[in-house]
Formats: C-alpha cells, sequence, structure tokens
C-alpha cells in the first residue's frame, strides 16, 4: 500500500534509508529539510509504501523550475526493498501520474551511480541521459 506522506516522524524514517544507499551524497538533514519545507511551500510530494506495517519503499518528488525554466518533477529520492523489486515500477507510476496531475511534461533526477547500473533500473521506463555534469574540487 503506497500513501501520501505528511508525516514529519515518518520523514525521519524515509531519512534513515539513506544509510543504505552507496555513496549517497544526500545527507538525512538535508532530506529531512527538503521533504519539511516541501511539505508547507507544496513542492516537495513524499510517498511511501508499507508491507505489514514495515516500510518496503519510500519516493520523494520535488517539483520546480529547471535550467530553462520548464516545470520538471524530480526523483530526489527513491528506495526500495530489495524483497520488493515490482516496487520500483509503482513508484515511476505515482511519478508520471503526479506529472500529469502537475500539467509537468518531463521527470528528472541527478545521480552519481554507475552509468550503467542507472540505465538497467530506469532504462526500461523511458527515462534516457541528456548531459553530462563536470566539476572541479577548489581548495
Amino acid at each position: 500500500m503506497i500513501i501520501l506522506c505528511e508525516d514529519s516522524n515518518e520523514f525521519l524514517n524515509i531519512c534513515d534509508k539513506l544509510q543504505e544507499v552507496k555513496g549517497a551524497r544526500l545527507t538525512q538533514k538535508i532530506l529531512y529539510n527538503y521533504m519539511i519545507s516541501g511539505l508547507y511551500n507544496k513542492c516537495v510530494f513524499t510517498y511511501v509504501s508499507f508491507d505489514k506495517d514495515e516500510m518496503n519503499g519510500c519516493l520523494v518528488l520535488l517539483y520546480m523550475k529547471d535550467l530553462v525554466n520548464e516545470a520538471t518533477l524530480n526523483l530526489l529520492f527513491i528506495w526500495v526493498n530489495a524483497h520488493y523489486p515490482n516496487l520500483l515500477e509503482e513508484f515511476i507510476d505515482i511519478a508520471v501520474k503526479k506529472a500529469k496531475e502537475l500539467q509537468v511534461k518531463k521527470i528528472a533526477f541527478i545521480t552519481n551511480r554507475n552509468e550503467k547500473v542507472i540505465n538497467k533500473r530506469v532504462g526500461k521506463f523511458e527515462f534516457y541521459k541528456i548531459c553530462s555534469i563536470f566539476e572541479k574540487e577548489v581548495i
């Protein structure tokens, strides 16, 4: 059962799932702040899935304008318990429905994970790479 979550205590449980993500650059504090401020600004939508009162997945969506001022729905964070592989597809379906509701034409996400792994997981949902990011550390 997937529900829209507006409970700040449940947000803490979602933030704990970041510990299970390899190489996550997103911190618990930043994710929590996004969910809380987005709740009040109506620009972040948090969904959770439960099986027998235990969280088995979560999805955090961010509604924003992109660099060319087009409305975009960003997949800010997704976590799915490995025992529920079909849950990813359900979360993508929720994101698509929310995009249509908000009249958004594109869904995007940023990741620092291996491109082949990401393409294997989301390529079947018609996501594709559109750009690369280059960065330089300033010491």
